[in-house]
């Protein structure tokens, strides 16, 4: 699998379930610790510019991904990765906000804040008015254009953790664990690794 696969993006958090035998609870909740690289301030220029009803920069990222045909009434984004009729499409638009972005817990850079927020508060119209046009621009570039860098996926059912290392998730079985690698990680960011976490693993 190539790295770029592997890269903890948003849109993840609509697949990804606990791996642990037994479990297999979905979704997993994300808090994000650190962006990669310029994603934290691109994630504040794309607020700005949102905020002003642009998508310009939005709408080059995503290299024709996403396809809006108000004439027609059609979709075709990343999030449906189909054509969709907008009546079928508020639907999914609407499950897709709940799996994706709900489950980001916290952002502790606050940069992707008030864009989550925005999408998550958006109440689709029945028809492709511009403000959803711009909504559908939003949802797909944050989901699928910016990495998480550092971060802990947990899983509200059994209680384990997965932290997120240079962009890439570790979900392995509890015996291919590396416990060195997990106390490490958690002690770096133990301001903000959840309380029960840090005692159930003797981090004080």
């Amino acid at each position: 699998m190539e790295r770029e696969e592997l890269n903890v993006r948003l849109w993840l958090l609509d697949i990804l379930a606990c791996p642990a035998d037994g479990c297999k609870h979905y979704p997993l909740k994300l808090s994000i610790f650190e962006w990669e690289d310029d994603s934290a301030k691109r994630i504040l220029n794309a607020g700005e510019s949102y905020a002003k009803g642009d998508v310009g920069n939005m709408k080059k990222e995503l290299k024709g991904s996403v396809k809006v045909d108000k004439a027609k009434e059609i979709v075709e984004d990343e999030l449906a990765r189909s054509s969709m009729e907008v009546n079928k499409y508020i639907s999914l638009f609407k499950e897709k906000v709940n799996s994706i972005f709900r489950n980001v817990v916290v952002d502790e850079t606050g940069a992707s804040t008030q864009l989550i927020n925005a999408i998550i508060n958006f109440n689709p119209p029945s028809s492709l008015d511009e403000p959803f046009e711009k909504a559908i621009y939003l949802a797909n570039w944050l989901a699928f254009k910016v990495n998480v860098q550092s971060g802990i996926l947990v899983c509200e059912k059994c209680g384990r953790f997965y932290p997120i290392i240079e962009t890439i998730p570790h979900m392995l079985p509890d015996d291919l664990r590396d416990k060195k690698e997990d106390k490490e990680f958690l002690s770096k960011w133990r301001k903000f690794v959840p309380k029960k976490i840090l005692e159930a693993e003797g981090i004080t």
